[in-house]
């Protein structure tokens, strides 16, 4: 009776699975007026931005596959509007317009298709920032206000990048950590925040302009680079580049990578309905999972089949990204286990 129990409640949290985040679809751009030229050449580029940051490729908007559909972008808007804001990342606040215009999921995805373009799965690691700048030859952390134009690209690019908090009574070994990109050593100041992600970078000023050394993780593993560039804003654009680069590399997919493949999934330390519940809703959540099928519930053990793009490799990559489900040893059948925490 509880097997049935817990089977009819998985098919409803199955039919009730949150629908992919339609954050990815919006685009965001500067403009310098409300007027209809303008209008025109911000939704053009918005929806470049979503093409960039759906593919994870910078190029993508120039790929001459969707030259037609930027020329005219309208009837794959679903939504538009105007934001005001304040600009802190330069030495005088000044106030900023954005046209924000939101596009149809499945269109965007059939012009991908089309044009051939590599596909980044919706979960993207969350990022927390640390950038030590100079003064007058003195380090100091950047303040969240002149981290704008790193989270700006960030945002642009379709990663999760924000400005890590600091504890006062913390600031002076955060400073030290930054400078070094010493990642082990913010760990603690980044789990405040839930972010499972770091980045640690110093930029120095130079005769030819701004220096960086940069290191981030992505809570799995973790990668180094420089940057350089004319002013300190371009450093912080060059910065979110880099991660968002080096993120898509190793987690944006070809269309032959993505068939749908059976995986057999055990997972363990489920004590209550409320676990079963939550393990399926997570998993039903995933933008990789397209079907769950219930086979077993048996004592804190629950016995799934799925359908997942790109196979148990593509579904490693995705929870690695986050701490709901932690990856234990595979069993000898090839069943990938998985404990709740």
């Amino acid at each position: 009776m509880l097997r049935l129990a817990v089977a009819l409640l998985l098919l409803l949290l199955a039919l009730l699975a949150p629908a992919a985040a339609d954050d990815l679809y919006t685009g965001e751009v500067r403009v310098p007026d409300q007027g209809e030229a303008a209008r025109a050449t911000a939704m053009s580029e918005a929806l470049g931005q979503i093409l960039v940051k759906l593919s994870g490729n910078p190029a993508a908007a120039a790929d001459p596959d969707v030259a037609a559909a930027l020329a005219d972008p309208a009837p794959l808007v679903q939504a538009w509007h105007y934001r005001q804001d304040v600009d802190r990342s330069g030495p005088t606040p000044a106030l900023v317009l954005y046209l924000a215009a939101s596009f149809e999921p499945r269109a965007v995805q059939r012009l991908m298709a089309a044009a051939g373009l590599t596909q980044w799965a919706r979960e993207r690691p969350q990022i927390a920032a640390y950038v030590a700048v100079e003064d007058m030859g003195s380090p100091r952390l950047a303040s969240a206000g002149e981290l704008g134009p790193l989270l700006r690209r960030g945002n642009e690019r379709g990663i999760r990048l924000e400005a890590g908090p600091v504890g006062e009574d913390a600031r002076a070994l955060v400073l030290a950590a930054a400078e070094r990109q010493n990642l082990a050593r913010l760990r603690n100041e980044a789990a405040a925040a839930g972010a499972p992600g770091l980045l640690a970078a110093r930029l120095y000023g130079t005769a030819e302009g701004v220096f960086g050394r940069v290191s981030f993780s992505d809570g799995e593993r973790e990668e180094s680079f420089e940057v350089r560039a004319p002013d300190r804003g371009s450093a912080l654009r060059a910065l979110a580049d880099g991660v968002a680069d080096r993120l898509a590399a190793r987690y944006a997919y070809t269309a032959a990578d993505s068939e749908p493949v059976a995986v057999a999934v055990t997972v363990r330390n489920i004590r209550s309905a409320a676990d079963y519940a939550r393990a399926q809703s997570y998993l039903a959540s995933l933008s990789v999972v397209r079907r769950i099928e219930a086979r077993a519930a048996d004592g804190e053990t629950l016995t799934l089949g799925l359908t997942v793009a790109g196979g148990g490799e593509r579904l490693r990559q995705v929870l690695a990204l986050d701490s709901t489900l932690a990856l234990g040893s595979e069993g000898r059948d090839g069943t990938l286990v998985l404990e709740l925490r």
